[in-house]
Parts: C-alpha cells; sequence; structure tokens
C-alpha cells in the first residue's frame, strides 16, 4: 500500500556516491518534501544547485554522541519535520578495520536508530545492507531468500562482521511499534566510484580467480540501487528485502564483458599475489573478504521485494 503524504526525510552518508544520486533523485521528487543531510565532510560544492527551501546539510560524525544529539534536537531537524531517515553511512571497503570502522559501521548505527526511536518524531528507518551478511557456503540453496543464515563466522573478517552486526541492530528494532525498520540487502552494485568488492574485483589491473571456480554472480545498476531505496520510502512497509539487479551470469562473462584481464590461480596462492597486488596500488580487492564470493554463488531471492516494494531492476550494467 503506498503512503499519499509528503516525506521529509534524513539521507547520513549523503557525500557518498550513492547518497549523492539518491538526494538527487529525492529533490525532483514530488512526493519529498525536505531533504537533510549529513556526513562527515565540509559541505560539498555540488549541493548548491539545491534551493535551501526544501535541502539543508549538516556536517555531523556519527560516532559523536553529542553531534548526533546536536543534529536530533537541532532547528532544522524538528521544524523541518524529518519522517524517514535513511542511513547510508557505511566504510565500505575492506581496508577499513580497526575501532574506527567499528564505531562508524556498528555502534554509529545503533546510536542513530535508537535516537530516531527516542524521538518518535521518526517513523521509518531504512538501512543499506549487503547480500555480505549472509554465510557463503558451498551447499547453500541457489537462491537465497531473506531468512537463509546469517554470517556469524568468529573468524570473518571485522569488514563482514560489521555488516552483520549493523543488519541485526536493525532486525532487532523492527518489532517496535513507534518505527518501521526497513532492511534492504543490495546484491553485487557494480560502477562509477563505487565501494563494493565486486566492483574492485572487476577494476583490478588483472583479476585473479580460483581455478576450478566461475560462480554465478549478480550485479546491480546504482540507479537500481536507489530506485529501490526510493520505493522503500514511499510504501507503507518494514522489514527484510534482498535487492537485485538485472545482470546475472557466470564470473567470467563479467570480466570479459569490463575487459578485465583474468589468471586463475591455485587458492592457496590468492593471498599472496592478492597482498602483493594491493601494496602496489593494482587493486582494492580484498581476497579475505570476497574469497567465497571467487568460489560459491550468491543469488538472492527477489520475489518478496517484487511483491511487497513493486521493486523490479531496470538498468543493465555499464562496462568498460
Amino acid at each position: 500500500m503506498a503512503i499519499s503524504k509528503t516525506h521529509n526525510v534524513l539521507i547520513t552518508g549523503i557525500t557518498s556516491t550513492l547518497g549523492r544520486q539518491l538526494a538527487r533523485l529525492l529533490y525532483y521528487d514530488k512526493r519529498i518534501g525536505f531533504i537533510l543531510g549529513v556526513a562527515i565532510d565540509d559541505r560539498p560544492f555540488y549541493f548548491d544547485d539545491f534551493s535551501p527551501n526544501r535541502f539543508h546539510y549538516m556536517r555531523v560524525d556519527l560516532t559523536k554522541p553529542r553531534q548526533v544529539n546536536n543534529l536530533f534536537y537541532s532547528d532544522i531537524f524538528k521544524d523541518m519535520e524529518i519522517d524517514t531517515a535513511i542511513h547510508m553511512a557505511f566504510l565500505n571497503k575492506p581496508s577499513d578495520v580497526g575501532e574506527k570502522s567499528h564505531e562508524l559501521n556498528v555502534v554509529g548505527t545503533k546510536m542513530l536508530i535508537d535516537k530516531c526511536i527516542e524521538t518518535g518524531q521518526v517513523s521509518k528507518f531504512i538501512f543499506k545492507s549487503s547480500h555480505l551478511v549472509y554465510k557463503i557456503r558451498p551447499h547453500n540453496p541457489v537462491i537465497l531468500d531473506e531468512e537463509a543464515d546469517l554470517n556469524f563466522d568468529k573468524d570473518a573478517p571485522q569488514w563482514i562482521k560489521n555488516r552483520v552486526d549493523a543488519d541485526m541492530i536493525c532486525r532487532a528494532k523492527m518489532d517496535n511499534p513507534k518505527i518501521n525498520v526497513v532492511v534492504l540487502r543490495f546484491s553485487n552494485i557494480v560502477g562509477r566510484n563505487i565501494h563494493s568488492l565486486m566492483n574492485a574485483y572487476l577494476s583490478s589491473k588483472v583479476a585473479f580467480s580460483i581455478t576450478g571456480f566461475d560462480p554465478m554472480v549478480n550485479l546491480i545498476h546504482p540507479r537500481d540501487a536507489i530506485y529501490a531505496i526510493q520505493l522503500a520510502i514511499h510504501k507503507n512497509v518494514k522489514g527484510v528485502f534482498n535487492i537485485v539487479g538485472r545482470d546475472t551470469a557466470p564470473l567470467h562473462v563479467f570480466l570479459e564483458l569490463n575487459k578485465t584481464k583474468n589468471r586463475a590461480l591455485p587458492e592457496p596462492l590468492q593471498k599472496i599475489i592478492n597482498d602483493w597486488q594491493k601494496k602496489m596500488g593494482a587493486t582494492d580487492f580484498d581476497f579475505k573478504a570476497g574469497r567465497e564470493l571467487l568460489k560459491y554463488a550468491v543469488l538472492l531471492d527477489p520475489a518478496k521485494a517484487e511483491k511487497v516494494l513493486g521493486y523490479k531492476p531496470k538498468h543493465h550494467v555499464e562496462f568498460g
């Protein structure tokens, strides 16, 4: 069921590539009244085209409780009656590890959603999650639905653990009657200046695949990713939704389409070569975080998103 009223939205991580694209999409959406964008950076010049009557930018560090409090108690937040929060502030590079990464990705997420509930003003919280929260195993079903096992492996990279923890924090709030929590688990988002494991892999000067493996892969165009968020804003929904793209094929097909040089190596050599590549600046792909993605298919079931959100991907990924 669609909600007819106009929404006033908060977007965290608005200076990211997807954040910028979402802001522009919503700015020209007549069902959106006001946009409050926050990020840790100084206000970028590319928001100067937006009217102050419909857009305001605040510099906020979501790891600092005082700054988060100031955001929610600010006149602009209260006067513009922000009712929807879209949380996209996340350190997305596997190299982003340590206390800083955990503070933003996990503690920051908890602080933000708790504050949304506490104010009583925000009625919907949308969290940009990822297919990487799922446990990837050789005997997984071909298609994973939203009830599939998550990766609680104690030996998983911190980058993955942070994603699972943040996802679970949001899921834990779904029974709260004061707010509708929506978790969107995206497949591989691929595009210019997008930070994702698969984007880093395809952009490598040489992509090393694992000998004997050629998994099926699904890719999402960024325009479909922000379209899914737009639908989640305007639909009276809550819960977890898998979001997929139009393009699904074996990994080697996408490497060929992107004209990425590909060499197959035995798995024991992969980490050694990958460490060398990163040191030489030849890739941003992290083999430890993406090992299973190069071995096993992670294809998400889109049925729930199609039925409840009305989401169907529209755009093919552009290569080269």
